[in-house]
């Protein structure tokens, strides 16, 4: 199918006087609403598709609606374009941007990054980045290694086993996991630690480079 065009970005600006309350970290499916509700930041896009590249004349069943709730306050680039704040590839920015915008990471969202992903109100996947985890911050969980990750969820009597790689051989991946029936993988390194958590199909990509890179604008 062939993307014709972006039709609009609707950015919903939410009060930071309220305050999440949601444990991030349990794989149940979150609600839009829940999310507005705890403070989250949400972009809108909607797209329209072509199967055979034509101009369209009954649009309605082609349209395909993108939403997506962050932490990440939104700003204007130099092309007055809304994006999410850049947190990532700053190969052409400043040095007083890349200040200023690792410093709100760091200050404001205590270096965690926390997305959901809906596509027509089907919730696609969540992704959590710990860029560098604060252990005095409870909220926080610290998966900077798997072992961790296990102990997390058996404390809280939640199910995880490993997610099988090879059904012939019982051959499991090393990073991913079954929690609560839902596919979650991990990438740890050092102080830093990704959760990816698939709702529908095999959705996985590169969030902090796709969204955050300053490209995901309108």
């Amino acid at each position: 199918m062939r993307n014709l065009t972006i039709l609009v970005l609707i950015l919903v600006f939410i009060s930071c006087s309220k305050k999440d309350k949601i444990n991030h970290y349990l794989v149940k499916p979150i609600t839009q609403e829940e999310l507005l509700d705890n403070g989250f930041y949400k972009y809108s896009y909607s797209t329209l598709y072509d199967s055979n590249g034509n101009t369209m004349t009954d649009t309605t069943k082609f349209l395909v609606k993108y939403d997506m709730y962050s932490n990440v306050k939104p700003i204007k680039n130099d092309e007055n374009q809304l994006c999410p704040t850049q947190l990532w590839h700053f190969y052409h920015e400043d040095s007083i941007i890349k200040k200023r915008n690792k410093n709100y990471l760091k200050n404001k969202l205590n270096d965690r990054i926390i997305t959901y992903f809906f596509r027509n109100d089907t919730l696609l996947y969540k992704d959590i980045i710990v860029n560098s985890i604060d252990k005095s911050r409870k909220e926080i969980a610290d998966f900077t290694s798997l072992d961790k990750v296990i102990r997390y969820y058996e404390d809280l009597k939640i199910s995880i086993k490993p997610q099988i790689k090879n059904k012939e051989t019982g051959e499991v991946y090393s990073n991913r996991f079954i929690i609560d029936n839902y596919k979650t993988r991990f990438y740890t390194e050092d102080n830093f630690y990704e959760m990816f958590v698939d709702y529908k199909g095999d959705n996985y990509h590169a969030v902090l480079d796709h969204l955050y890179g300053g490209t995901y604008c309108q």
